[in-house]
């Protein structure tokens, strides 16, 4: 039995099902705060729900409920963590159990914790003795969706064990429908929680800027109020509210980006970028703020990555689109089938198991 560990029940679904799905000759167990009909009972072949508040920045009630789990798992056990909150949750919750276990931490994104607030930097000069301390002893191998970010976290944690990188979680492509239109009027959409370090205020006020008719903006995505920098609900109203974006809520990327013409990212930092790859394979113009997870697309055809959020910048590449270009790029979706589908993902987890 490998467990799947993450703070939110989201973060097991995503692409982690379908790699569950991949590796059948595995038993797998999810173990995170688990809703009612949970579509994880679909997938997975154990559930164990923890109970955790994922509002709290530290839940220590969260801690001691994930003790007494780890307490009750046998020894030797297999864990591939997500996240590197709840990396950090499983290491101090590990701590004098003495199970043994055979861990593996994935680390997404650097996230809040690597953010450049004095909150997050009065964290992280705390939480690294206890880095220092008990990374080794807990995780037998950490993977990087980014080669920054792992010499980033290396330098500041002292991991010395196996550290790897395995770029993106993996796309499902045949769930994908390809483009095979423009339409008359540019559908322009940012995907992705709603964190003020997404660049959602930076793109909601470069939509109210612009007031050509032939530009439509819209925004996708779910609050996330378990993050340091969620945007609450009234802020958010707030903004969204007499602006020229059109907020839908959650969409399904795999039936919805061929709806759109351009995908814009401005988030200051990502892991690894997943809307992107799945907009460059669908065929939209994706334009996006460089950062550690964004500057992958440099080998894509049909993207632009920017060196700021400056609205005269992003409203340039959005000229490039109106003048046409071809947005069914072959060579994008020959990259994607080779190097980042879920079949090779699952391939790369599945050596690390045996």
């Amino acid at each position: 039995m490998i467990n799947y560990l993450a703070h939110w029940e989201q973060i097991l679904i995503q692409s982690r099902s379908s790699i569950v799905s991949e590796l059948k000759e595995y038993n797998f167990n999810a173990i995170c705060p688990i809703k009612k009909n949970s579509e994880l009972e679909n997938v997975y072949h154990n559930l164990t729900h923890w109970e955790l508040d994922r509002t709290k920045l530290l839940d220590i009630n969260g801690i001691i409920n994930l003790r007494k789990i780890l307490k009750n798992t046998g020894k030797n056990s297999t864990f591939h963590i997500f996240t590197l909150k709840s990396g950090f949750i499983f290491m101090i919750s590990n701590i004098f159990i003495n199970r043994n276990f055979k861990s593996t931490l994935s680390i997404t994104g650097l996230g809040f914790l690597f953010s450049k607030t004095l909150k997050s930097n009065l964290l992280k000069y705390l939480s690294k003795i206890i880095f220092m301390f008990f990374i080794n002893k807990t995780f037998e191998n950490i993977i990087f969706q980014n080669e920054t970010d792992k010499n980033i976290f290396l330098k500041y944690s002292k991991f010395k064990n196996n550290a790897l990188i395995i770029e993106s979680s993996g796309l499902k492509i045949d769930e994908f429908k390809p483009k095979t239109t423009i339409n008359k009027n540019l559908k322009i959409l940012f995907a992705g929680r709603l964190l003020y370090d997404k660049g959602i205020v930076e793109y909601i006020d470069f939509a109210n800027l612009c007031n050509e008719e032939n530009l439509e903006f819209y925004l996708a995505g779910d609050f996330d109020f378990g993050n340091p920098k969620a945007i609450s609900k009234f802020d958010f109203e707030k903004m969204i509210k007499n602006s020229n974006v059109e907020f839908l809520g959650h969409i399904s990327s795999s039936n919805s980006l061929k709806d759109y013409d351009v995908l814009i990212s401005l988030s200051e930092h990502e892991g690894f970028s997943r809307i992107l790859l799945e907009a460059a394979y669908v065929g939209l113009y994706c334009i996006a703020k460089e950062n550690n997870g964004t500057k992958f697309l440099s080998q894509f055809e049909n993207t632009s990555l920017l060196d700021s959020t400056d609205p005269k910048l992003i409203k340039k590449e959005i000229n490039k689109v109106e003048e046409g270009f071809k947005f069914i790029s072959e060579k994008n979706k020959k990259i994607i089938s080779e190097k980042f589908t879920i079949e090779y993902v699952a391939s790369q987890f599945q050596k690390i198991y045996n």
